[in-house]
This record gives structure tokens, C-alpha cells and sequence, in this order.
């Protein structure tokens, strides 16, 4: 599967680009997680996909980690071709990851600082709204209650999360839960519905404080 186009995909929902292409920042040896994230002092132990960060003086070096397993899976069963229950979980997990790297790379570069429930949100919102933009290409027809289900209500959190980690993963994805109910309920989430296309890019361009308080009241 093509990272470098699901971000090229995510780009053009949002409006947005950055230089940086996803597959030039990609790693897949989990002791490289293990050493970067040791010198940093948070131990993390390598999971599916992990987005590592070294703040400098004056620069900010990304990394995306990718297990190699579950990348060869996605080559030999390409969810882009054709999406289903045995590769959904496997999309889910590179979506996210490009989405944390688009998002942290497209604001840093007009040196706006992101938080990590951010990024999650954000990531939940994506996998979403690509994987609805998926689904009807392929098929004509997408079951959002079914998408939103799966997605949102039988989500399960990965072993080894503190309780901050996992008080923030639930936050995330009930305010992106609300959100995407939302998007539904106006524009029936169809690719290419002008008014969907304008809410979700005021949405991306949005702060943290502005997303969560938009979300309460839309």
C-alpha cells in the first residue's frame, strides 16, 4: 500500500501541504523506537505504529514507525483495492499514522505547537472520513452506522497505556464519535459534497480549545 498517497488523499480533503513525504520519514525497526524514545526518557515500548518526535533548539525531527509485518500484510492485501473486515485494522493503523505525521509536519511548518489529544483526534476524524470516501468508491455505498460502530463503540484501547494515555484516547475518540455523527447527520459524509469539504478544512485549521468547543455546540 501507498503511504505517500494516503497522505497525497488527506492533503487534498484538507487543503494542505508539506514538503515532507511520509515514506522519506519511515522506520520499521522496532529497536530504533526503543533507542530514540530511551534517549528521551519516555521508554516506549514499539507498538503497530508510533510517531517519534526529538525536539531541537530550532528543529523538530519526525519519525513514523510502521511494523514491518503489518506493512507486508497491506502489500499483499491492499486495502485501497479493496477494503474489508481481515484489512480494516491493518488500515486503521497506517491511516493513523500518516495522519499523526501530516498534521504534527503541516503545523509545524507555521510553527504552531499540537497536543497529543489533538492528534488523535484528528487521526479519528481521518480514518472516518477516508475510510467513507474508501468504501464508496469501491462499492457505491457506505453503512456510516455500521463505519461508526466499528470505529467508535468497539474500539479497544492497546495493552500497556497509562491511565493519562488512555483517559486521552477515550477523549478522542468521543469527541470525534460526536463530530463525525454530526458530518453524517448535515452532509451524509458523500465524498466530494462541497459544503462536508469546507466544514472539515475550517475544522483542520482550528486549535485545540476552538475543535472541542466547535464540537460541543455544532
Amino acid at each position: 500500500m501507498d503511504l505517500n498517497a494516503l497522505q497525497a488523499q488527506l492533503e487534498h480533503i484538507y487543503d494542505v501541504r508539506t514538503y515532507c513525504r511520509v515514506e522519506d520519514f519511515l522506520v520499521t525497526d522496532p529497536a530504533i523506537v526503543v533507542e530514540l524514545t530511551e534517549a528521551s526518557g519516555s521508554g516506549q515500548t514499539p507498538s503497530m505504529e508510533s510517531l517519534l518526535i526529538r525536539q531541537g533548539e530550532d528543529n523538530l525531527d519526525l519519525a513514523l514507525y510502521l511494523d514491518q509485518e503489518l506493512l507486508d500484510q497491506l502489500g499483499r492485501d491492499n486495502p485501497t483495492e479493496l477494503l474489508h473486515d481481515g484489512n480494516l485494522a491493518e488500515f486503521w493503523f497506517a491511516l493513523e499514522g500518516v495522519s499523526h505525521f501530516l498534521y504534527l509536519a503541516w503545523n509545524a511548518g507555521f510553527e504552531r505547537t499540537v497536543t497529543q489529544l489533538e492528534l488523535e483526534l484528528q487521526a479519528e476524524i481521518d480514518k472516518c472520513v477516508l475510510t467513507a470516501a474508501l468504501v464508496y468508491h469501491q462499492r457505491g455505498i457506505v453503512d456510516m452506522r455500521l463505519l461508526r460502530r466499528v470505529l467508535f463503540e468497539e474500539t479497544r484501547l492497546r495493552d500497556g497505556l497509562d491511565n493519562v494515555q488512555q483517559q486521552r484516547y477515550r477523549e478522542a475518540n468521543r469527541l470525534a464519535a460526536r463530530y463525525c455523527g454530526v458530518l453524517e447527520e448535515k452532509y451524509s459524509l458523500i465524498p466530494k459534497n462541497s459544503y462536508l469539504v469546507n466544514e472539515l478544512r475550517r475544522f483542520y485549521r482550528m486549535p485545540q480549545s476552538h475543535k472541542i468547543r466547535h464540537i460541543r455546540v455544532v
